[in-house]
């Protein structure tokens, strides 16, 4: 008697999920974990074997502690069965990533284009040229199950960009632009920014020890995640997380928005060489700007104190709203950190009420590219979700 289909599709879906989790398993382990007979894993193994999703591996080379008899055969995840890729487009710059199906990130790609040329069409035009050349040099280009998309700006439920500041966005439907230019690539998600960050820290249990946290995303805006019980919490529209356009105060060095005084007007990188420039400095970028400070420039300096209040009492606000157990920074600009860290700590604690619970305060060490891997492990994780016969060729089962 043959399992129904669902129940055959869910326990696919958990073998999966065990290979990814546990590394090459044989049968008998299979079984084990999934708590089936040995003929049903053999069973699930065979068809998932016959759809290209696993190989086999004997592991009569390793050792064996505290077994006997002849060596089993191991199965485990084909990388090359399925490819997600991921992109982050912000000010002058597109990042690609594609990951394959053990979730190891096989490419990177950076492309720079000139700001002044970014309405959504062009750099949809752009960005669809890049992917295509970017996917030849993949091992597998055949391969490809999507792509999802990372932006600097918020994003609604649907994937419309209800507005992207630094970008000069509002209100665009940039899927079908993309899917327009790139027909032969499913565009499966749009999300902020700071949201895939955060789902590249937190994905695979990297950060499983955090259930209470704030993900502050500093680049040309600032953006951020919020993690509630170890998930992203979206909100009601799935707007939450906007924290770069909380008030910290009257004026800032620079308006991406008609709003005055958010937290990004004072701390995200124009802002960082806006007060530079009034203070009589020049930089072109945060990394001009950390040479110029190490070189004892007496504007960077003050500039920077500038910055550390500021990013000091925005982490303030949040703690007294949300009480996380930590706050992870990120981006370009979060370089400043390490520079400045008793300063931030210090205005933290002037604008916190005494006693009250101050969070972690810790800089990612992930690169301007997790965005881009974020998205595309986004897409990886609804692949495990929906299992084989999402976006993959289908098991014999299924067939």
């Amino acid at each position: 008697m043959t399992m129904p289909k669902t129940v055959r599709h869910i326990n696919e879906i958990r073998t999966l999920e065990a290979l990814l989790k546990h590394g090459p398993m044989s049968r008998a382990d299979i079984a084990r974990t999934l708590d089936v007979t040995r003929a049903t894993a053999s069973s699930l193994v065979s068809s998932l074997v016959e759809g290209g999703f696993l190989f086999e591996d004997s592991d009569s080379g390793e050792e064996r502690p505290n077994r006997t008899g002849r060596p089993s055969t191991r199965v485990a995840l084909k990388p090359q069965h399925a490819i997600f890729l991921g992109a982050y487009m912000t000010v002058g710059r597109i990042t690609l990533a594609a990951v394959d199906l053990v979730a190891n990130v096989i490419a990177v790609d950076v492309m720079d284009y000139e700001p002044r040329l970014a309405d959504a069409a062009h750099v949809a035009k752009l960005m669809a040229a890049r992917i295509k050349t970017f996917i030849a040099r993949l091992p597998s280009p055949d391969r490809i199950n999507g792509l999802n998309i990372a932006v600097p700006g918020l994003v609604d439920l649907e994937g419309t960009i209800i507005r992207a500041p630094m970008l000069g966005w509002k209100d665009i439907s940039f899927r079908p632009l993309i899917q327009a230019a790139l027909p032969e690539i499913e565009v499966s998600v749009l999300d902020n920014d700071a949201n895939a960050f955060a789902f590249e820290e937190l994905y695979l249990g990297k950060r499983s020890e955090l259930r209470e946290a704030i993900y502050v995303f500093i680049d040309d805006g600032v953006g951020g995640c919020l993690v509630c019980n170890g998930e992203i919490l979206r909100g009601f529209n799935g707007y939450a997380g906007e924290i770069g356009h909380i008030i910290v105060g009257e004026e800032g060095y620079f308006s991406p928005t008609a709003v005055k005084g958010t937290l990004e007007s004072f701390v995200a990188r124009q802002a960082v060489l806006a007060r530079y420039r009034s203070l009589g400095g020049s930089a072109a970028s945060i990394s001009d700007f950390i040479k110029d400070l190490n070189e004892g420039s007496e504007a960077a300096r003050a500039t920077l104190k500038d910055w550390s209040y500021y990013l000091g009492r925005g982490i303030a606000t949040l703690t007294s709203m949300l009480n996380p157990e930590c706050i992870i920074l990120g981006g370009a600009v979060a370089r400043l950190y390490p520079l400045s860290e008793q300063d931030v700590l210090k205005s933290m604690r002037d604008h916190l009420m005494p006693k009250s619970k101050e969070p972690q305060i810790k800089r990612s060490n992930m690169g301007v590219e997790a965005p881009a891997i974020g998205a595309a492990r986004m897409l990886h994780r609804d692949f495990f979700m929906g299992g084989p016969d999402k976006g993959g060729a289908k098991s014999s089962a299924e067939e």
